[in-house]
């Protein structure tokens, strides 16, 4: 398991500044109330999806917004192939 200090590393790599970090922290919220999924599993999910992402966006302005449709994307069709798992991921056990 990675610490929190391996963690916030890779978060400060991941953002250019702090405006941009709120942003994607925002949608990553966002995210996990729709869904219904724990806010560790998306924002793990969303931080993969988004250093994919942001090595061949020319405009990374809409990167939160095609990041967090990814996440959903994925984290539905994980919800559909295994529902039980979200449900046990929500409840903590």
């Amino acid at each position: 398991m990675s610490s929190a200090h391996e963690r916030l590393s890779n978060f400060e790599a991941l953002y250019e500044n702090e405006s941009e970090r709120m942003r994607h922290l925002s949608v990553i919220q966002a995210v996990a109330k729709h869904i219904g999924a724990p806010l560790d599993e998306v924002e793990r999910l969303h931080g993969i999806v988004l250093k994919k992402y942001k090595t061949s966006a020319k405009i990374k302005d809409y990167l939160p917004i095609l990041v967090s449709r990814r996440v959903e994307y994925l984290l539905h069709v994980r919800r559909k192939n295994n529902p039980h798992r979200m449900h046990q991921d929500s409840s903590g056990r």
